[in-house]
């Protein structure tokens, strides 16, 4: 698995990610979020959805992965496949790679309502970038 849970909050969740690039680490918290709302083994890339954010990290991530989210609410969509298109210090651009949410077929996790900045964290250890979201659920 190329996330893990955080189990020490009481009211919301979270996920650490660990990554060897920075352009991994993104797409692999974005999709561990999809996964958290459903099991994304069985999702199809049968449509695309492009993202973008703008800031600094590790609020980047946080928005980026808000946007993601956006495109779940408003389109249910859900992604099982990530392409960075563009990176730099201060903005992401991806290509996601999915199908709408269909009940009969994805099962559901946790209602993910936003990544937050609480305790939010990307660092490089050991030649590996971390990444730590907490979602408000």
């Amino acid at each position: 698995m190329f996330y893990e849970t955080i189990d020490d909050i009481t009211a919301d969740a979270g996920i650490r990610v660990k990554a060897s690039s920075l352009k991994q680490l993104v797409c692999r918290a974005v999709l561990a979020t999809f996964n958290e709302i459903t099991d994304i083994s069985k999702v199809n890339q049968r449509e695309t959805q492009e993202i973008q954010a703008e800031g600094k990290f590790p609020f980047l991530l946080a928005d980026i992965i808000n946007k993601a989210l956006v495109i779940h609410e408003t389109k249910g969509f859900v992604a099982s496949g990530c392409k960075v298109l563009e990176l730099s210090e201060n903005s992401v651009k991806l290509c996601l790679f999915g199908e709408t949410y269909n009940p009969s077929i994805h099962t559901s996790g946790i209602l993910i309502k936003a990544a937050t900045y609480h305790r939010l964290k990307v660092e490089r250890k050991n030649g590996n970038y971390i990444a730590e979201i907490i979602f408000d659920i």
